[in-house]
């Protein structure tokens, strides 16, 4: 029972960074593998000052949005056939505030606004289902422990739905529309065993693709807004230092998702780098945490944000098997 404990601890460490939204991407250590039959629940705290919309994917410069979110994601993984897979649900409960300039014409909001608005609710969650490309086997515990950590390849397919919306409001946390993502995760492991030194490498390319919104938030003078595909590419370094403590260099890319209004372009494309630390620690064998700094480091579409991230990682497993 201590190994199987000891092993599942293992387990946890290398795999405490679950979902957010959008423009934050998931976080280290959220795509690496763990052996089937775990469930988990992730509480996490996540505090924005951007000019992105609450949802993180529309850019709409003149306008500051200052958001406090708490995701909550439930996921659970098992085997089909000998493929790992694993199911995930996150709701996003939250408030926020923008602050505009009436002088400009921003996409999305009409020249009379006030200078603040308040909002609460939901941002945006999803449902989601991964399975095992290349090298991702579904493994028990023990076998787990006792497998070399290999480069592996998953595909995931995640349906994101809109929080809260309200067509009469000026801002909400939701989109009023669905997003269907598409993505891949590569694993590469730096160290030759499953240990308390690992060292990984995730690269995670992606792209959003996005359903017309038929009842824009802006009065009465738009019928239809478009959104042209959003890619990704997420990647992380992360070591562990000791059993319970370990870190991460956090990098993301994110081009496209340009926004287009009854058929008018509103030229506001994502093109920009960001970047940020981690540091997290494994309190429990079934408990661990980090926290992440993130802001953008190069941006030729003026977009901008920082990002803090606190996060809680809950997991259970039936030992008695």
């Amino acid at each position: 029972m201590k190994f199987r404990t000891y092993i599942l601890g293992i387990t946890s460490i290398i795999w405490t960074g679950y979902l957010t939204g959008y423009a934050q991407g998931d976080g280290p250590r959220s795509n690496l593998l763990a052996p089937v039959g775990v469930w988990g629940l992730n509480p996490k705290y996540l505090n924005l000052d951007q000019n992105l919309a609450p949802a993180g994917n529309i850019l709409v410069e003149g306008a500051r949005f200052k958001i406090d979110v708490f995701p909550i994601t439930l996921f659970h993984t098992f085997g089909i056939g000998n493929r790992y897979a694993r199911v995930l649900a996150m709701v996003n409960p939250g408030s926020g505030s923008a602050k505009i300039d009436p002088e400009n014409n921003l996409p999305g909001f009409p020249s009379e606004v006030v200078p603040e608005i308040n909002f609460s609710g939901f941002s945006d969650g999803f449902v989601a289902f991964e399975i095992g490309l290349l090298n991702a086997n579904a493994l028990t515990l023990e076998e787990f422990s006792q497998n070399k950590p290999e480069v592996s390849l998953l595909g995931q397919l995640r349906l994101w739905y809109s929080g809260s919306y309200d067509s009469e409001k000026l801002a909400n946390l939701g989109t009023n529309r669905f997003a269907i993502e598409v993505r891949s995760s590569l694993l590469i492991p730096l160290h030759k065993e499953l240990s308390d030194k690992a060292t990984w490498i995730e690269l995670v390319p992606k792209i959003q693709m996005f359903t017309d919104n038929n009842d824009p938030a802006r009065s009465s003078r738009a019928n239809k807004t478009e959104q042209k595909p959003l890619f990704w590419l997420e990647s992380h370094l992360s070591h562990n230092f000791s059993k319970k403590l370990w870190g991460s260099v956090d990098l993301g890319y994110q081009v496209g998702g340009e926004t287009i209004v009854d058929g008018n372009k509103d030229g506001n494309q994502i093109n920009y780098l960001g970047g940020g630390l981690s540091l997290g620690y494994q309190f429990l064998p079934y408990l661990s945490a980090y926290t992440s700094y993130g802001q953008n480091l190069f941006s030729n579409s003026n977009a901008e944000t920082t990002m803090l991230r606190l996060n809680l990682v809950f997991t259970y497993m039936n030992l008695n098997k």
